[in-house]
């Protein structure tokens, strides 16, 4: 699943009977160096959106995307609880970076969000890409969730 190349929210999709995204947080950051080098210097402002994509009541994926305000402007700025995956597989426009994948073993950013969850502080692996259009650019980062059969999710 993590190698998947194509989109994670119709994989998710396909393997559950319910599919919901809960969104956690959504905001405007000033964008820093790491956001800078990623998605263009230009970039000043960021949407950073975090949700989680839910299975079968099931939160199985934390999700973390910085949004350009030019990637904002090209109809990413109010989501709702609409999957960005959505929009970004099905405009050919949007162009994919290759994947990084990492193993997430430090869990500091992410304590409250597994006790929260009720899940417990095993390694988690990662991976993130950047989509651009023309001058647009998001960054997804996307964190698998230890697969735990009580875990339950932040909003219903």
């Amino acid at each position: 699943m993590i190698l998947n190349e194509g989109s994670l929210t119709a994989l998710l999709k396909s393997q559950s009977d319910l599919f919901r995204v809960d969104v956690l947080r959504e905001q405007w950051l000033a964008s820093d160096s790491l956001h800078k080098n990623l998605l263009g210097q230009q970039c000043r402002q960021i949407q950073c959106r975090e949700v989680l994509l839910v299975c079968d009541d099931v939160a199985r994926v934390y999700a973390q995307s910085w949004i350009s305000t030019q990637a904002s402007d090209l109809g990413v700025r109010q989501l709702g609880s609409r999957p960005l995956g959505e929009v970004l597989f099905q405009d050919e426009s949007w162009q994919r970076s290759e994947l990084e994948v990492a193993c997430v073993n430090n869990h500091s950013g992410y304590d409250a969000l597994l006790n929260d969850l009720q899940l417990p502080l095993h390694n988690m692996y990662a991976r993130r890409r950047v989509f651009t259009n023309r001058e647009a650019k998001i960054m997804v980062c996307e964190v698998f969730l230890p697969k735990v059969n009580y875990a339950t999710q932040l909003a219903k």
